[in-house]
């Protein structure tokens, strides 16, 4: 092997390559993160469980960016990748998880009005006793 092809350097298109790469990975952290969204929505937390969890969303994400940094990149760390990953990100908030989270908000009042409600009113008319 010559010293050109041990080179260590990414050349400009291959960085643009990973640019563009670590642009689509945001989409799966905005999936992720909206499974995050869509359990705040559907069960109470208080502010120390939103802590714990935004913890733990960003332990993955950081898992996340190391795996990335070692398969695509050579083990070759750079900040446009979480640029690049914010972008993606924002992009997918922005359009699709709205519409994901704003699909999701309908389906749960739907089945809260006519089923969960309707099922819990018919289990506490059941379990009252009458006293004579």
């Amino acid at each position: 092997m010559t010293a050109l092809e041990l080179e260590t350097f990414f050349r400009v298109s291959e960085q643009l390559k990973l640019f563009l790469i670590s642009c689509l990975f945001g989409i799966p952290i905005g999936i992720v993160y909206d499974i995050f969204r869509i359990i705040r929505i559907t069960l109470p937390h208080n502010t120390l469980l939103v802590a714990i969890e935004d913890i733990l969303f960003f332990i993955m994400y950081s898992i996340f960016l190391m795996a990335f940094t070692i398969a695509a990149a050579r083990a070759d760390f750079r900040v446009y990748y979480i640029l690049g990953n914010l972008l993606g990100f924002t992009v997918y908030f922005f359009s699709v998880g709205n519409i994901v989270t704003g699909v999701f908000i309908k389906i749960m009042s739907f089945l809260k009005r006519f089923i969960i409600k309707p099922i819990t009113f018919t289990i506490k008319k059941l379990c009252i006793v009458k006293k004579y």
